[in-house]
């Protein structure tokens, strides 16, 4: 995904500020850096975990770079980061709209392929996730 983005995608665990609200996940934007970041709820499982950002690689996917998350409310769950530097943010917060589902279902899609090339992908091959872009 950061060969398709063009930039480091970095992964890190929600902070209490963004569980407090009731985030899952959220994928954010900022100006001027050449990464992007995930953050997602706390979890014991590495396949959960894995999930949560492959939620987000899903949004990516469908390109959906739009602002869902006003920077007002990005400024109160991640306060370091300049309220006027953020270039877009989509929390995860609900599964019930289509935009959601959709991210949900390429998420799901890209899980099997893992699954399935995950032996491979041990050994340095060359897996399918670009099947799904």
């Amino acid at each position: 995904m950061e060969t398709v983005r063009g930039k480091k995608i970095v992964v890190q665990r929600a902070t209490p500020r963004m569980l407090e609200a009731g985030l899952c996940g959220l994928w954010i934007a900022v100006a001027g850096e050449n990464f992007e970041r995930i953050h997602h709820a706390p979890t014991t499982s590495v396949m959960h975990r894995q999930q949560f950002i492959n939620h987000e690689f899903g949004h990516m996917i469908l390109n959906q770079e739009q602002e869902l998350l006003s920077a007002e409310r990005v400024a109160l769950l991640a306060p370091l980061i300049p309220m006027d530097a953020i270039v877009y943010a989509l929390s995860r917060t609900r599964f019930s709209d289509e935009q959601e589902a959709l991210a949900e279902a390429i998420g799901d899609q890209l899980a099997l392929i893992m699954l399935h090339d995950g032996p491979l992908a041990a050994h340095g091959t060359q897996t399918g996730f670009g099947r799904v872009l």
